[in-house]
């Protein structure tokens, strides 16, 4: 299918398929945002790596079983770099939470919450 169509068509179609991701992108960082606010009341650790290599493990499967053009090695360095900003909008988060309970500032809310 994908090669009967101009560069012009699939550019179009690639530009649809950057705003889903993007959408789920914003999902996902909004979920990571409230896992943040959780693990800073409960005084978990943000990194988890367990976790992590868990999240790894199933991406991993999933995509195996797409059998498309990217293997294992490039999914797991797209999201590896998806936690790594999961890990950094937690700490945010915690840093946040941290100043208002010692009574200073709080920083903007994520927008849409």
């Amino acid at each position: 299918m994908a090669a009967e169509l101009s560069v012009d068509a699939l550019r179009a179609e690639i530009d649809q398929i950057d705003e889903v991701i993007v959408r789920l992108l914003d999902r996902r960082a909004r979920c990571a945002y409230a896992i943040g606010r959780t693990k800073y009341q409960e005084r978990r650790p943000i990194y988890e790596p367990a976790r992590e290599a868990a999240v790894l493990e199933h991406v991993r499967a999933v995509n195996a079983a797409l059998d498309g053009p990217l293997d294992g090695e490039a999914i797991g360095r797209l999201y590896e770099r998806v936690m790594d900003e999961a890990r950094r909008i937690q700490r945010l988060e915690a840093e946040r939470a941290d100043r208002e309970a010692r009574g200073g500032a709080s920083a903007p809310a994520v927008e849409g919450e």
